[in-house]
């Protein structure tokens, strides 16, 4: 069930460059992201393209701005360079699941979902992936760098989330609980 978010073995950089650079603005795409704060994510959403054309999609950045490049044959074609964090692109889920609607403060760390966000420029967009607490805040609830919840109550772009199954029940990898970030030394 969970092949979808842990990803291929191995970045294929040259397909998803070829596969970014044919990417046009508004496309619905998904791009499967791995990092060590957040483990691996899903984001489903309209592509969005910045003023230095950059691709984004649910906010986060997945590809540079388009590039020539020589194909094989010789002739030019455009490519995006993706971001360091993205695992696969495009992301194809394989196998199926049957969530069910929960309330955000019934999910707790590792828990599997799929939470539905809005956000201006992005529009509407999912994250499928393992919520996260903080260290010392067990209501600071995220899915990928986006907030579930916090002490005062849900977040205000979060639409809806679904659980998926329940830490332990699946195969997806669970990060660590996040701590504090340190900027300059300071936390």
């Amino acid at each position: 069930m969970d092949t979808f978010i842990k990803g291929p073995s191995k970045r294929d950089v040259a397909g998803m460059k070829a596969a970014f650079g044919a990417i046009e603005a508004s496309e619905v795409i998904s791009v499967l992201y791995k990092t060590e704060r957040f483990g691996n994510f899903l984001v489903t959403g309209a592509a969005h393209t910045t003023v230095l054309d950059d691709v984004m999609v649910g906010g986060l950045n997945a590809a540079a701005a388009k590039k020539k490049a020589k194909a094989g044959d010789g002739s030019e074609v455009m490519q995006r360079q993706p971001d360091k964090d993205v695992r696969a692109f495009p992301a194809q889920f394989e196998g199926e699941f049957s969530p069910e609607d929960v309330e955000v403060s019934q999910l707790g760390h590792g828990d599997l979902v799929v939470a539905s966000f809005s956000q201006e420029p992005y529009g509407d967009f999912v994250i499928t992936g393992v919520v996260t607490e903080a260290e010392n805040d067990r209501s600071y609830l995220m899915v990928g760098p986006w907030i579930l919840q916090t002490a005062q109550g849900n977040a205000p772009r979060l639409l809806n989330v679904q659980v998926v199954a329940g830490n332990g029940t699946h195969i997806a990898p669970v990060p660590t609980r996040r701590g504090l970030v340190e900027v300059d030394g300071l936390a």
